[in-house]
Parts: C-alpha cells; sequence; structure tokens
C-alpha cells in the first residue's frame, strides 16, 4: 500500500463523517475533498509558503476568550507562569505536524497540517452557532462537521502523542520485562536477530534514552499522523450517538491545550467502569468562557436543559478542565484562576498492571491523568448532570476488522 493509499484510508471516513448516508456520493466527495488538501499541500511547498509555526489548538477556538485581541496562557510545567499574547501567537509549536517529504502524494510535508486547516475551516463558522443556539440545531452533515473537529483536537494533541511515545519506550519495556538478566537478548531472539552484545547494548540504551525521556522514541511523523487520523475515526461513532447539549455558566470557564474532557464519577478512580470515551457518562468542551459543550452517553436520563451552571458547578468542571491540561491552561486577560486552582502534576501517561481475565493474566493499560489516583479529585462535575445512580458502563466497542487484519498482518511479520 502506497503511503497516499494509506492517507486515503486513514482520512476515508473523518473526511465526512456521516457516510452512512449516500455513501457513494459521499466517498467521491472524500476523494475530491482529499484531493483538494493535497493540491493545496503541494502549492504551498512549490511556492516555499509551507507554515512552520503549528497550532495545537486552533486559533478560531482560542479567540473564544480573547479581550482586545489577547488571551492569558498559564503555563503549569513552568510554575504557572502566566502571560498575555494574541490568538494567533498562542499554543503554538514549530513542524508539529510536518512529516517528510515524499511521503504522501504530491510530496508535500505540509500535507498533514492542511488537512487539519480543512477539518478547522469547517468547523470555524459552526462554533458560534453550537455556543449558541446547540449542535442540534443545525443539519447532520455539518454536525458530523464539527464532531469530527473535536475527535481530531483529541487525536492531534501533546496528551495524546506523549502517551504513544511512552508506550513506545517505557511502556514496551515494562510489557517485555526487559529489565531482567538476559531478558533483551532472548527478545532479540524471538523475534529473529542475533542477540550479540553490541546489538543488545544498543537496545539497553536506547530504553535508557526513552525512559528518560518519552519524547525521544523512535516513531515516524507519518504514522503520528496516520494514528492520529484513524483513532479520530474510531471515535466518531462515540461521538455522533452522544447527546449534545451546550449549556451557560455566569461564572468564567477555563479551557486548555486538552479541551475534549471525560467526566466520570470521581476522577482519581483508576478502576472506573465508566473511563475512557467509549464509557464516560459526559464529555465536556468548553466553547467560550461562559458555555460548555456537554455531550451525554445516551442510555443516560434527561436532564434539565435550560438550566445554567452555578458558581459551584462551574468551579468543580474547571477543576475537572485543569486536570485533563498537559501544559497549557487559556483564560481571558486578568482571569487569575488558572493560577490559584490546585491541580496535581503530570503522572505518567500509563498504568500498567497485570489483570485476571478468563483464566488467563493480561497487562492492562490504563491512561493517567492529572487527578488519577487523587483522593480530593473531583466527583460528579455540575451536579445536575447525573442521575442518582449511573446505568451500567456500555462495553468497549470490539476491535475494527481493518485494524484486526493490521495487526495479524504485523505479528506475521
Amino acid at each position: 500500500m502506497t503511503e497516499r493509499a494509506s492517507l486515503m484510508s486513514a482520512s476515508r471516513s473523518t473526511l465526512n463523517p456521516m457516510k452512512r448516508r449516500r455513501r457513494q456520493r459521499g466517498s467521491r466527495q472524500q476523494r475530491a475533498q482529499l484531493r483538494d488538501v493535497l493540491d493545496a499541500a503541494s502549492a504551498m511547498t512549490a511556492a516555499g509558503q509551507e507554515p512552520r509555526r503549528h497550532h495545537l489548538v486552533p486559533r478560531f477556538y482560542l479567540d473564544q476568550w480573547s479581550i482586545d485581541e489577547r488571551v492569558q496562557v498559564t503555563d503549569l510545567l513552568q510554575q504557572r507562569r502566566t502571560f498575555e499574547v494574541r490568538p494567533e501567537h498562542a499554543l503554538v509549536e514549530t513542524n508539529y505536524y510536518r512529516i517528510n517529504e515524499g511521503m504522501v502524494d504530491g510530496g508535500s510535508p505540509v500535507a498533514w497540517e492542511t488537512w487539519l486547516s480543512a477539518v478547522e475551516g469547517a468547523a470555524a463558522p459552526l462554533l458560534p452557532i453550537v455556543r449558541d443556539d446547540g449542535l442540534h440545531t443545525i443539519e447532520p452533515e455539518l454536525q458530523g462537521q464539527f464532531l469530527q473537529f473535536l475527535a481530531v483536537q483529541v487525536t492531534r494533541s501533546r496528551m495524546w502523542r506523549y502517551q504513544g511515545r511512552w508506550l513506545l519506550g517505557e511502556g514496551y519495556y515494562r510489557m517485555w520485562q526487559l529489565g531482567k538478566p538476559g531478558a533483551i537478548a532472548a527478545h532479540l531472539e524471538r523475534n529473529g536477530t542475533e542477540p550479540t552484545a553490541e546489538r543488545v547494548a544498543e537496545l539497553q540504551a536506547y530504553f535508557d534514552r526513552v525512559i528518560d525521556d518519552p519524547w525521544s522514541a523512535a516513531r515516524s511523523p507519518e504514522l503520528e499522523m496516520k494514528a492520529s487520523m484513524r483513532s479520530a475515526n474510531a471515535l466518531m461513532p462515540n461521538f455522533v450517538e452522544r447527546v449534545p447539549v451546550t449549556f451557560q455558566s455566569a461564572a468564567p470557564l477555563l479551557t486548555t491545550d486538552e479541551p475534549v474532557t471525560l467526566l466520570t464519577e470521581h476522577h482519581g478512580d483508576m478502576d472506573s467502569p465508566h473511563a475512557g470515551f467509549h464509557a464516560a457518562p459526559v464529555i465536556a468542551v468548553p466553547l467560550g468562557p461562559h458555555h460548555v459543550l456537554a455531550l451525554f452517553r445516551p442510555d443516560l436520563p434527561a436532564v434539565d436543559t435550560t438550566r445554567n451552571l452555578s458558581r459551584t458547578d462551574t468551579l468543580e468542571l474547571n477543576r475537572a478542565l485543569l486536570g485533563n491540561a498537559h501544559r497549557h491552561v487559556v483564560s481571558q486577560p486578568g482571569e487569575r484562576l488558572a493560577q490559584r486552582l490546585f491541580v496535581p502534576d503530570l503522572k505518567a501517561p500509563m498504568r500498567l498492571r497485570n489483570v485476571q481475565h478468563d483464566g488467563r493474566t493480561l497487562l492492562q493499560a490504563t491512561p493517567q491523568f492529572r487527578w488519577s489516583g487523587e483522593r480530593d479529585a473531583p466527583q460528579r462535575p455540575v451536579s445536575f448532570w447525573w442521575p442518582t445512580t449511573l446505568p451500567p458502563a456500555p462495553l468497549p466497542p470490539e476491535t475494527p476488522a481493518e485494524w484486526a487484519a493490521e495487526r495479524r498482518h504485523y505479528n506475521a511479520q
């Protein structure tokens, strides 16, 4: 399969999430949209106008918190250093979505960034409508475009990439118990590589480096792109089936570099059956300093959609939002909440532990966030969103057939 075919398959359902309708025409539209993206990227490369400064969160979203064209950013990794900046300069990283030249059709290294710009361009005019009137007021195809933007916002993020890199480094090292004497040599031999002393030392040095710095784990940007697109596709069915409601708050809301936030009964409980995107009772996304989109699991009882968030509700929701941040918090200029609210430090991206299932011992990987394992973590943020007793958590979705086929192919290598 060529890299362009990989890009096409990875983005097929993402370019038009409501693909069940008019499937054949939708497929043609998706190919045309992808062709437009690739052509636009190639044109920028040919003209020497490749964008280098890439937003982790798009400008049109950050604009919702701006006053006099400035937003306030608080850096949780730099002792809560707080500064004001124009939205176009906030949460920017150089070449974050850049891929290697020649790896997609047309050869442009900014194909991923150009595709993200197309996703953002479709969502930008919808945000004010979703904020003021609700997602349910727009037609299904446009709803899909906005939900697509939210799904992509999850999988393009620093935390998502950080988790993937950690799994390639310390996660892999612990999973295969490579710290035991002779384990690396045995692992090489099982995988058909002669376990020479030089090769063992080389692999040990690699793991020493990536355990110390997960960002140094070897992973090509093309694989990052493909994983991001496919993961967003996997999230889409869950987002589409949820019940969307936009609420207002009197007190200011914050947002972060990870704005799509899972809400659970107790954010410190790492063993809750209601964890993960498939089972989280509510997914919350701030849409501005006084609006939040809540995506409710469809089996939950209906809530009062006319009710506004109280100051207590907003405070607890802000605590949950802060706990989802990787590094940066965004607020309106002059707002001091991000500096004053307590939030724990970053934890290891995953917790690995052995669990028993059907008489077998399995290694379970559970994502960790700032509040994970903390006793004083937020509980049932926005109290009126929660029923007295939650319905049983749904089972995780089955692995898509194409992913299962790829895994079988990989294991056969």
